[in-house]
């Protein structure tokens, strides 16, 4: 018996279905990678500004309002860059530091309790028309708090970086656009942040065409209140009292004042923290050990 084999015809017939088959798959895969990259784009972009944001309000929070060397706490400069706002702020804070600092006593990394903090702007070197956002850190306080530290980027596709400050709430405020703690010899009532940035593509142009172009800028506003407390303590210039690290303000709830080396709160206003330890920084590291 004679075995009979596919025609020519027949041949033609299965190449076009097997052709028309991959052709739909692969459209499918690439309308599914469009929409992925999309989605990495939205999600990734829109969540950058709020990081931004908590991470400057976080350290606000954590201003080093007691023990104030000549009320020098928060520096805020208007600075343009390539003509757009490229605004710096300074500040001393109390807080445990991201960046690890190299003791050169105990030869190991430590994380102070006291660091300058800083943002700052740079060119993007890559893109002329955007800018890098940096954190500054330096944990050793010295005579020259708005200089010097490690930087570490924050974002490269900044348009605008804008700050305002406003000293007192006022029904028709008074926005300014710089703040010197020192000369004033106050923190301002609420900094007001404005900050424009533009959408990182994850493949270029092929996602940006599903966004669209209106999606390609995010601009994100808030207005970062500082607390009546920190305003307070810092105007009274308390010394060298700091409240104790490990506990929360208010010290659970006794209502007492525990006076440290040197003096007490001095009499705290209603809602402020009077429960205080005794680890001072005075314009240095302040104590700081092995962990």
């Amino acid at each position: 018996m004679r075995s009979r084999g596919f025609s020519l015809v027949e041949v033609l017939v299965a190449l076009l279905i097997t052709g028309m088959v991959l052709v739909a798959v692969f459209t499918n895969l690439e309308s599914t990678r469009r929409a992925v990259d999309a989605i990495h784009n939205i999600v990734e972009t829109e969540s950058v500004g709020p990081r931004i944001l908590d991470q400057l309000r976080d350290d606000l929070d954590h201003l080093a309002v007691y023990d104030a060397d000549d009320y020098r706490v928060l520096h805020g400069e208007s600075d343009h860059l390539g003509g757009a706002d490229a605004d710096r702020l300074d500040m001393i804070v109390l807080a445990r530091t991201r960046l690890p600092f190299r003791h050169p006593l105990f030869e190991r990394q430590l994380h102070p309790p006291l660091a300058e903090v800083g943002y700052r702007l740079r060119e993007n070197p890559e893109r002329p028309e955007l800018m890098e956002l940096h954190r500054r850190e330096d944990a050793l306080v010295d005579d020259e708090p708005w200089r010097d530290g490690s930087f570490a980027m924050l974002y490269d596709r900044v348009l605008n970086f804008d700050l305002r400050y406003l000293e007192q709430p006022a029904l028709d405020p008074v926005w300014e656009d710089s703040w010197d703690s020192e000369q004033r010899e106050s923190l301002p009532f609420a900094i007001e942040v404005l900050l424009e940035i533009e959408v990182q593509p994850r493949r270029s142009s092929e996602s940006l065409a599903i966004l669209g172009t209106n999606r390609a800028r995010l601009d994100f506003t808030d207005l970062m209140v500082l607390e009546p407390e920190q305003r307070w303590l810092f105007r009274q210039r308390l010394h060298p009292t700091v409240p104790e690290t490990g506990g929360g303000a208010g010290g659970g709830g006794g209502g007492g004042a525990e006076e440290g080396p040197g003096r007490g709160t001095g009499g705290a206003p209603d809602g402020a923290a009077e429960t205080v330890g005794t680890t001072g920084y005075g314009g240095g590291m302040g104590g700081l050990g092995p962990r």
